[in-house]
């Protein structure tokens, strides 16, 4: 029996207009400017990964704890203005309101994890008049490991009080799709975000659809 269904934000509800590597290359240049050797940090790498690896790195430098959460504090902010402008500009994607609307009227508990920080993931749900639909809101400044750690799924299915059994995820990445997996839930990938059908079959979802509304069909919501 389906009791929920937990979404991704940006690609699968909004578009947030964000150049994550112009992002990291802005918290890359911070962090070498701060003792972080040059070239063991890259933009390729996800945003966690920066953060542990020049952590590690300033470790072996002799930097203190203290002193090391105050610089990745700080290299924190960078990511976290730029999500807020754009926050301030995302949009809803198409078909995502009537959606939700429905979903809602079955009974069916909403929820949401996002790679965001809180305040932007706030700001863009109240923007465009969808908060009310959630009964779990997960950003990654809300747990101890943010996805693709399984820790971040678990947190909103718990939350939301369901069995992983009775939960789907709607995601547009591996970032989703892996969490999912591991826990066992099912999942939709989606291709309005930023993979293609093609590359979201290589990390096996359950489905792939194109919209939105062909995850009513999945949940056999009428």
């Amino acid at each position: 029996m389906l009791r929920a269904i937990i979404f991704d934000l940006d690609g699968v509800l909004v578009k947030f207009s964000l150049d994550s590597r112009k992002i990291k290359e802005e918290v890359v240049e911070f962090l070498e400017r701060n003792g972080v050797p040059h070239g063991v940090l890259g933009v390729t790498m996800p945003f966690s990964k920066i953060r542990e690896t020049a952590a590690e790195q300033l470790r072996m430098t002799g930097r203190g704890e203290a002193e090391i959460r105050g610089l990745m504090a700080e290299a924190e902010e960078i990511l976290i203005r730029h999500e807020m402008d754009a926050a301030l500009k995302a949009d809803l994607l198409p078909n995502v309101k009537e959606a939700l609307e429905k979903i809602a009227s079955h009974g069916i508990r909403l929820g949401l994890f996002t790679y965001n920080n809180s305040r932007a993931a706030d700001l863009a749900l109240r923007k465009n008049g969808i908060e009310k639909f959630f009964s779990a809101v997960v950003a990654r400044d809300s747990v101890e490991r943010a996805k693709p750690n399984p820790i971040h799924l678990r947190t909103v299915i718990d939350r939301l009080g369901v069995a992983r059994e009775e939960a789907i995820v709607v995601g547009d990445s591996e970032m989703d799709i892996k969490p999912s997996k591991e826990l066992g839930v099912r999942v939709i990938g989606i291709t309005t975000g930023i993979k293609t059908a093609e590359e979201l079959e290589a990390y096996g979802p359950d489905f792939i659809v194109d919209d939105i509304r062909k995850v009513l069909e999945i949940a056999g919501i009428r």
